[in-house]
């Protein structure tokens, strides 16, 4: 923050610090639940409890509209292999996507905006649970956390390690893809290696279905378009000279339209159960879509890149390719208007290592930036709006 600003570097390092060695899966995330309220209570704000885990507060005027500001809590089930003073406390537990600096930076600008209220509207804090693959967007939103105030508009962030500290991305429309997620179980049936023609081997059906899924992304989607198919895992067999009788992958699928949000799943289904016809065994699909792609209101990516431009500098702003990558903060913008920005927070010296890595060490001067920059952008909304 600017040095006469009321939230110091200090201040935010050392509340980042303390949620990085305390991390906790999503809704556990118990200790940093109250330690968020604790802090609010002591900027004169007042939390309460949403979808268990989360936090919730309001304050502002009631002149005028709501703006929601959102981050997330829990952290991944990785060993960290860092061995700085304030590494995780938690064995296989670890903040290894940042969301212990995006508390830290909600909480400063909390802080920042508690001290110089806006004169009219109202802010609406969001400490979301269970952003990693648990949709506790989903479960803050069925705990009313759109509702009394209602949200007008929604502003959320994330540190991103591809850009250096000092730098913000902001994307026109997708930014980030929607998620799928797919088990699938081939039947066939068992038997001794060396007899092959008296069984229904799985593992060759597999290997087919997983290089004809391949296809669907190069021959059924608009070549304008794009889209991810990847077999992450595959389950079967249990010795060489046994054919099993069942063989399971799993895996996940990345798209950005509505068209292909809808082609894939359909081609994918079709491929799966016509290869096993084909060569007389049995598919069981179970294909989810964990969330849809965040797509950034073309007026508030505006709105964000003119007021990071204001605080930063033109050339500390940059349109960021959209992401492959997936958030549940979908969620909110599919109710509401909605930019999703990344702050930049790669070091500028020594080894990058990318999210979800368990030497993951941004530089913790995007907590500057990232309080700076919301807390602006939540002063100048409310005063536009």
């Amino acid at each position: 923050m600017k040095k006469n600003g009321p939230v110091s570097r200090s201040e935010l390092v050392s509340i980042r610090r303390d949620i990085h060695q305390h991390p906790e899966l999503g809704f556990e995330e118990n200790r940093t639940s109250e330690l968020v309220k604790l802090h609010l209570k002591e900027f004169g704000l007042k939390p309460k409890s949403v979808a268990g885990t989360g936090v919730s507060s309001v304050f502002g005027k009631n002149n005028g509209p709501t703006l929601m500001l959102r981050c997330d809590l829990d952290a991944l089930p990785i060993h960290e292999e860092n061995t700085f003073g304030h590494k995780s406390k938690h064995d296989g537990v670890m903040h290894a996507c940042g969301h212990d600096l995006h508390t830290a930076i909600l909480l400063g600008t909390a802080k920042s905006l508690s001290q110089d209220m806006p004169s009219k509207g109202r802010v609406k804090l969001n400490f979301q649970p269970a952003e990693e693959g648990l949709n506790g967007a989903d479960a803050m939103i069925k705990g009313g956390i759109m509702d009394a105030p209602k949200v007008d508009a929604v502003l959320g962030y994330h540190i991103w390690q591809q850009l250096p500290v000092g730098k913000i991305g902001v994307v026109t429309g997708p930014a980030m893809a929607a998620v799928d997620r797919f088990e699938v179980k081939i039947s066939g049936k068992g038997g001794h290696a060396a007899m092959p023609n008296r069984s229904v081997d799985p593992v060759v059906v597999a290997a087919q279905i997983v290089t004809a899924l391949q296809t669907i992304v190069s021959r059924n989607l608009n070549p304008l378009d794009t889209g991810v198919v990847t077999v992450g895992a595959i389950h079967g067999g249990s010795a060489f000279n046994i054919i099993p009788p069942f063989v399971t992958m799993e895996g996940t699928v990345r798209t950005f339209s509505k068209e292909a949000g809808k082609t894939i799943p359909k081609r994918f289904k079709e491929i799966v159960n016509g290869v096993c016809k084909a060569m007389n065994a049995k598919a069981e699909i179970n294909y989810i879509r964990e969330h849809s792609a965040v797509v950034n209101d073309a007026k508030m990516a505006s709105f964000m890149r003119d007021v990071a431009r204001d605080l930063f500098g033109a050339r500390n702003v940059l349109e960021c390719e959209p992401s492959m990558g997936g958030e549940d903060h979908s969620a909110y913008q599919e109710l509401v208007p909605g930019c999703y920005v990344f702050v930049g927070a790669g070091p500028t010296k020594g080894e990058v290592f990318p999210h979800h890595h368990p030497r993951f060490n941004p530089d913790e001067g995007v907590l500057e930036v990232g309080a700076e920059l919301m807390s602006e952008a939540a002063r100048r909304w409310l005063a536009q709006n």
